[in-house]
């Protein structure tokens, strides 16, 4: 799906079936759209604008390491989510300004299509003038698993935490809290061997992508089942996503130190 500003439907069909999604406009976003319009037809999609933040390095082995990170991740995305599925339809793509995504004008145009089910990825917070418009009605997908990550960058902690078999992702109900709404789906990815830092970050939303459409579809056939997130995980801002902390991703990559874990674990399952 190519984005592009179109207007939208000015008298759109009033209807509780409508699929609505909120999110960024990185290729990863395109993907996750892509996907979900595979499966079903979509009433619009609102990309949110968006510059991710920059912290200046402590160092210029800092430097190289952010370079080096962001320079496999977009190889990584480039030939992972370019891959694009035939849509089901060519929904209105509708551009919100960075800090307007709860501003009066955009709830205009969000209950100007009427959604029945809002999937939301990779936005900034919701808060509640938009929350109380769509209760029980707003799904977030959350690269993490909200009862061990819950924040920022929930994809790359584990990682750097040496926490592997903690990555995933999860499907939940998006309250005022951040990342402790009911759960509608959760899974833990799948970890191999010949895994890296990109493929393992990268995994998370893969398999969030079809939590997702999984949800809708329990959604559509009204067999929705939530868990309650009674233990929430620990908090992550993304201003502590830092070069240095990419630094120490780095040198476990390149001392095979990454690559050690994947085999025990990878042994330990055996």
């Amino acid at each position: 799906m190519e984005f592009s500003a179109t207007k939208p439907d000015p008298h759109p069909a009033r209807s509780q079936e409508k699929i609505l999604v909120i999110t960024g406009e990185d290729l990863r976003h395109q993907y996750f759209v892509n996907q979900l319009n595979a499966h079903f037809p979509l009433a619009a999609v609102l990309t949110e604008t968006s510059v991710y933040p920059s912290p200046p390095p402590g160092s210029e082995e800092e430097k190289k390491a952010w370079d080096w990170f962001f320079t496999r991740r977009m190889a990584y995305e480039s030939r992972v989510f370019a891959t694009v599925s035939k849509p089901l339809n060519q929904p209105p793509v509708i551009k919100i300004q960075k800090g307007r995504l709860n501003s009066p004008e955009t709830l205009q145009v969000i209950t100007r299509f009427s959604p029945g089910f809002i999937a939301v990825f990779g936005t900034g917070m919701l808060q509640e003038n938009l929350l109380n418009l769509y209760p029980g009605q707003i799904f977030n997908l959350h690269v993490g698993l909200p009862e061990f990550y819950r924040g920022s960058s929930c994809n790359f902690w584990p990682v750097y935490e040496k926490q592997l078999e903690k990555l995933g992702a999860a499907v939940h109900l998006t309250n005022e809290g951040i990342d402790k709404g009911q759960i509608a789906a959760q899974a833990a990815i799948e970890l191999d061997d010949k895994d890296d830092e990109q493929t393992l970050i990268g995994k998370t939303l893969l398999v969030g992508v079809q939590l997702m459409i999984a949800t809708i579809r329990n959604w559509k056939n009204k067999t929705l089942n939530f868990s309650p997130l009674t233990k929430p995980g620990k908090l992550y801002l993304r201003k502590e996503f830092t070069p240095q902390a990419v630094l120490r991703v780095r040198q476990m990559v390149e001392s095979g130190e990454l690559a050690h874990q994947l085999k025990l674990i990878a042994e330990g399952k055996n």
